[in-house]
């Protein structure tokens, strides 16, 4: 897994281009505590408990991003198609980075790929 520096250098040249680009990209949950892994999980959200196994946004690994769209900040990928193509747009890149490629049902979702050791 690629550090938590490379992580936040690698996000932070993708937002820079996002901010290039026009758009007004929001970070979201960049730390995550136990406790709201832990309730992420009860939800059937993670595969990570947040205890035993800790997320990539516990390691700092990961982040949401969400874009301001007409003045309000869109959370819900599947109510703008604005939103929805670029994520799309940006997890491309993302991918030529280094990171994983988009969750289709978490698409604000931006981590790195985990090693296989």
């Amino acid at each position: 897994m690629a550090t938590r520096a490379e992580f936040t250098l690698k996000i932070s040249q993708l937002v820079l281009q996002m901010a290039k680009d026009g758009h007004i990209p929001v970070y979201d949950y960049l730390m995550r505590h136990r406790i709201e892994q832990m309730f992420f999980f009860e939800l059937g959200r993670s595969k990570c408990d947040g205890i035993v196994k800790l997320s990539d946004h516990q390691l700092g690994c990961a982040c949401d991003i969400y874009f301001v769209i007409n003045g309000q900040i869109c959370f819900d990928y599947d109510k703008s198609p604005l939103a929805k193509e670029l994520a799309k747009k940006y997890h491309d890149e993302w991918v030529k980075m280094g990171g994983q490629p988009m969750i289709e049902w978490d698409k604000g979702h931006y981590a790195m790929k985990r090693s296989e050791t």
